[in-house]
């Protein structure tokens, strides 16, 4: 099994953003390929990324940085969202 490089490991403390609003701290829950599944903080911006689920439903909310990862090039990077209000 060929071990690939990872500029980051679980339990890592990090800066994120989402290209859709979110941003903030979090902590590196799990690797999975190229991307990162991330334990916001609290104080977290919560962007248009972020969903709360009409009830009854399997889940009460949803949020791509927890749920879906976050590439490498999207964390311990300035932000660059991909919609600004000029």
């Amino acid at each position: 099994m060929n071990a690939r490089k990872v500029p980051y490991a679980v339990g890592d403390r990090v800066f994120f953003w989402s290209g859709r609003g979110s941003q903030g701290y979090a902590v590196i829950r799990e690797i999975r390929g190229n991307r990162a599944l991330l334990d916001p903080e609290p104080d977290a911006l919560r962007g248009s990324d972020y969903r709360l689920f009409t009830q009854p439903a399997k889940r009460i909310d949803g949020w791509t940085p927890r749920d879906y990862g976050l590439p490498f090039s999207q964390i311990n990077t300035p932000p660059r969202p991909w919609f600004q209000d000029n």
